[in-house]
Formats: structure tokens, sequence, C-alpha cells
């Protein structure tokens, strides 16, 4: 009878585990978006009231972040391609200014960034690891989250999707 106690208690914990990640994981779908970080990197600055009316992404990103790196020429092209059919926001997580700043600018980026540094934002979204991009429907409400660097095509279908939700 003994013997099956320690593998018993072990699956309790690994379960307990699970159940307490997912309850605490932060945002989750079809929930209003948590409010964006009012600090700027990057003009202009961008609300969730801004974002409205049309679908959306927050990426959040960081310029120690080797994914953040791979990913980040897909979200130019996108925003680019856009012409204001919908919105872009990169969310700049637990990073210092300065290195941000020289992401952007070693990068091209011309989207609109802001900077969530002591990473509050970012735990009030759930963020786990970057790069980590939300997909927000007309309503501002989260539809989809997109976890690891994501392709522009990617990107466009989750677009796209979110417009049909």
């Amino acid at each position: 009878m003994r013997r099956f106690a320690v593998p018993t208690v072990v699956i309790a914990l690994v379960v307990a585990v699970i159940v307490f990640e997912v309850a605490s994981s932060g945002s989750s779908e079809n929930e209003p978006a948590p409010p964006l970080p009012s600090a700027v990197l990057q003009p202009p600055k961008t609300t969730l009231a801004t974002l409205r009316g049309k679908p959306a992404l927050v990426n959040f990103w960081a310029s120690w972040c080797g994914p953040c790196k791979q990913e980040s020429p897909a979200i130019e092209r996108l925003w680019r391609g856009l012409h204001g059919s919908a919105g872009v926001v990169g969310v700049d997580y637990s990073d210092s200014s300065e290195h941000a700043q020289a992401f952007i600018r070693a990068h091209g980026l011309s989207y609109p960034m802001l900077s969530d540094q002591g990473g509050s934002t970012g735990a009030r979204y759930g963020v786990s690891g970057l790069p980590t991009t939300f997909v927000l429907d007309p309503r501002g409400r989260i539809v989809e989250t997109l976890r690891g660097p994501q392709t522009e095509a990617d990107l466009r279908q989750a677009l796209a999707s979110a417009t049909e939700s």
C-alpha cells in the first residue's frame, strides 16, 4: 500500500501546479485587454482607445531577446503594408529605455512603441516568454495569443481572424 503513496502524491502535486499555472496565467482570450503602458518609446502614444475600431496586435519584446530580433522584420513589413487597416504596437518588456531605443534604431522599426520597464503590464497580460503577441478584435478583446516569433503571414492571418470574431 505504501509504494502507491509516493506516486499518488507526486501526481497530485503535478496536477496542482498545472491548475495553479492555468488559473494564474493573466489575461485569457475573449476578455478585454488590460491597459497598455503610458511610457512612449516611439510615437505616437497608443492606448487601447486609439486601437479600437480595427483589429490590432500588441507585441511584447525586449532588446535582449534573440527570437524578438528574428521576428521584428516581419512585424515591420506587416505594419508598413497595413496602411491603417489594423493597429500594431510594440511593448518593450522589462528592459532599459536605452537598450530599447538602440534595438528600435538597429532594426529600423517605425510602428508605435511603449515601455513596460518594470514588467507590470506584461504581468497583467500574462506574458511568460518573449516574444508574445496578443491579437485584439475591433472591440479591444484578446482573441488570440501568439507565443514565440511569428512570420508576417501568421500575423496577417491572426488579424484577419480577429476581424471575423
